[in-house]
């Protein structure tokens, strides 16, 4: 007897239970968000006045992480260069994604470890008085330490969204902002993402910008 395809929309969990995974999946995520804005704002305020007063001293902002959190440190580059909302008319910021460059990546990786890619980039790239944001979902990433331990070298800022315990790089940043959550990468991630936007937001105001 000829074999029965597998049926595509056969699902091993009832819609209740997963609208129960839902729920508690957005409200750790809410939570967690919550945790940080009443522990950790001053140290969102402390980043900007940091990242701020670079701009307007004519320096730049370097950001790296892996994986999904290089998608954070372009999507927040991207933000700063291009515009963050469309309400807000302002110059350009210099803000550089160290994971953009696909050749160095890989040239660095190849040629002199990957832990080592985006403290080259930070050599390459960064000037006293200006910032690095590092980004680690674990605290943990060498590539990440590395390149903030390069900026400390060059007199630049180092700044650090991390989570979990803040792991290794919290040790050669000067502000960190640490997500209390070790179990997986994703509600790290979101918080990341939404601490990201609301730095970008207290930068333009704090540059005057908007009100």
């Amino acid at each position: 007897m000829q074999e029965k395809s597998p049926d595509i929309g056969h699902c091993s969990v009832s819609d209740k239970d997963a609208e129960d995974i839902v729920r508690s999946a957005l409200q750790c995520s809410a939570r967690l968000k919550y945790q940080v804005a009443e522990t950790q704002s001053a140290e969102m305020v402390s980043m900007a006045r940091i990242i701020s007063r670079s701009f307007e001293a004519g320096g730049k902002l370097l950001i790296c992480g892996n994986g999904g959190s290089a998608s954070d440190a372009q999507h927040l580059a991207t933000e700063l260069t291009i515009r963050y909302r469309s309400s807000v008319p302002r110059r350009a910021l210099p803000a550089i994604a160290l994971s953009a460059d696909t050749s160095a990546l890989t040239a660095g990786a190849n040629d002199l470890g990957y832990d080592q890619v985006f403290a080259r980039l930070v050599e390459a790239y960064g000037n006293e008085g200006d910032v690095i944001l590092g980004i680690s979902t674990s605290g943990n990433s060498m590539s990440v330490y590395n390149a903030l331990q390069q900026g400390r070298l060059l007199g630049l800022h180092t700044l650090a969204l991390l989570g979990g315990d803040g792991g290794a790089v919290r040790k050669v940043s000067d502000v960190s902002i640490v997500v209390p959550y070790a179990e997986a990468a994703d509600r790290v991630q979101e918080c990341h993402i939404a601490i990201g936007h609301v730095i970008i937001d207290c930068i333009e105001r704090i540059m005057g910008y908007c009100e």
